[in-house]
């Protein structure tokens, strides 16, 4: 396995935070959207991801994580912005999470995992979770983002790309279009849609998805650009706002 840190992402959403890419062979067969749909499949960050996954960029896993034990206290950085977890395809290597967590300690770290929760995965989430890293589960529909949270860790959804803001469409407009959607899971947990997909607010002025502390709330992320008709497809729709809900 092979990563490489960037010290300075240039993604507008993401801001300018460091942000580490992990080689393909640690993405789970699991994950629906290794057939497609994945975004770092497309674009230039899938040139930047083949060249670490051929290890013509970067290194082991201690080396990535050299930068971001000099972070300051209280600095915010992404883990994976392509690929997963340590471990190959559907397992996770204990080791080298705890040391992506040791590495981060008095950092926030936005992590998110497609590793399919098993008993051992799990226990290493939580594991890592009790050192400090928030590793967030990822949920291909709102009904498995219910049965995710049940195992009582934070949790993000992909969502319909109608909840995703149109190109040339004011706040007032998508806002206006968007509020009979549907905000709640089945099981009535709050859905709150990232603000990086309809305002100017990027992961670095952000930072809840580094928050392990949500109260159950749901991070939600439209499907857009060039495969949101195959993530579409996955993630089906959430249906319409229940009047109970707020």
């Amino acid at each position: 396995m092979n990563y490489h840190t960037t010290l300075v992402s240039r993604n507008v959403k993401t801001g300018p935070m460091p942000v580490m890419t992990s080689s393909l062979e640690t993405c789970p067969d699991a994950c629906p959207l290794k057939k497609g749909g994945c975004y770092a499949m497309t674009g230039p960050l899938k040139l930047h991801w083949d060249a670490v996954t051929a290890g013509e960029r970067g290194g082991g896993l201690d080396k990535a994580l050299e930068p971001i034990r000099k972070l300051n206290r209280g600095a915010i950085w992404r883990y994976g912005q392509a690929g997963d977890l340590p471990g190959v395809r559907d397992t996770i290597d204990r080791d080298g999470v705890l040391k992506i967590a040791k590495a981060s300690r008095g950092k926030r770290a936005i992590v998110f995992t497609h590793k399919p929760p098993s008993l051992e995965n799990i226990a290493i989430i939580k594991e890592a979770a009790a050192e400090g890293l928030t590793i967030n589960l990822s949920a291909d529909s709102i009904t498995r983002a219910d049965e995710l949270a049940d195992l009582g860790l934070p949790v993000a959804v992909v969502l319909n790309s109608d909840y995703q803001r149109k190109k040339g469409e004011t706040l007032s407009d998508y806002r206006r279009r968007t509020k009979d959607l549907a905000n709640t899971t089945p099981k009535g947990r709050k859905i709150a849609v990232c603000p990086a997909t309809y305002t100017d607010v990027s992961c670095t002025q952000c930072g809840v998805c580094a928050d392990g502390e949500r109260k159950g709330v749901i991070i939600g992320f439209p499907a857009h650009g060039t495969q949101r008709k195959r993530v579409d497809e996955i993630a089906g729709h959430a249906g319409k706002r229940q009047n109970n809900s707020d």
